[in-house]
């Protein structure tokens, strides 16, 4: 099974999150809708022979199992879901001393003093998917949980990476933007009128210095 690693779980007790505001309107088949979308973009672990070095997405947040169920998604008005990425990570210089030892043995075979970037790319790759075949991909899930009532997600990574992936799989499963929350989003959802706006507009950051004056 590959490396686990699970990084700021929502049911475990940090509370380190990015949060996001959802865009669009939710069916009101959702669950029948969401769950047939999330199982289609439940991830595929990476083999050995695959070409792809990254993959991810969605399995469950409480029991990490392959197939999905509405008890691991839906709990009371909340939608869970654990966001995984499988990467494949191998040591450079273990892959370049195993490839000096497949170019020597192939220039031996084929009597000959060097070999063409053609013939040193493929090695490479036989290099590689050998010891891929050896390891396992590293795994690493992050929890999220969608508030449907409030129409907010909270992520539990603060990643840029795993935002931006997380992000584009979620449009792709629900077909429903992610605004992340910043003061800006956070006063337009207020309801601000026109004064408090203008208000709101013209505040600047205040910086706190430690240290004498």
């Amino acid at each position: 099974m590959p490396t686990l690693h699970s990084a700021m779980p929502a049911l475990t007790g940090s509370l380190s999150y990015t949060r996001f505001f959802v865009q669009g309107e939710v069916p009101e088949d959702f669950r029948q809708r969401f769950m047939r979308a999330i199982r289609l973009r439940t991830i595929k672990p990476l083999t050995a022979d695959d070409d792809a070095l990254e993959r991810f997405g969605w399995w469950a947040i409480s029991d990490p199992k392959p197939e999905l169920d509405y008890a691991d998604v839906f709990f009371n008005t909340y939608l869970n879901l654990g966001f995984r990425t499988d990467r494949w990570v191998l040591s450079g210089a273990l892959v370049r001393a195993k490839l000096r030892e497949a170019e020597t043995l192939y220039r031996v075979k084929k009597g000959r003093e060097r070999l063409s970037r053609q013939e040193k790319t493929e090695l490479k790759e036989l290099v590689v998917r050998k010891l891929r075949k050896l390891t396992m991909p590293a795994m690493r899930t992050v929890d999220l949980s969608w508030s449907l009532e409030e129409g907010i997600v909270r992520f539990f990574s603060q990643s840029p990476k795993a935002i931006m992936n997380m992000s584009e799989l979620f449009k792709k499963t629900f077909h429903l933007e992610l605004l992340a929350e910043s003061p800006y989003t956070l006063a337009a959802r207020l309801g601000l009128d026109e004064a408090q706006e203008k208000a709101w507009e013209g505040l600047s950051p205040t910086l706190f210095l430690s240290g004498e004056a």
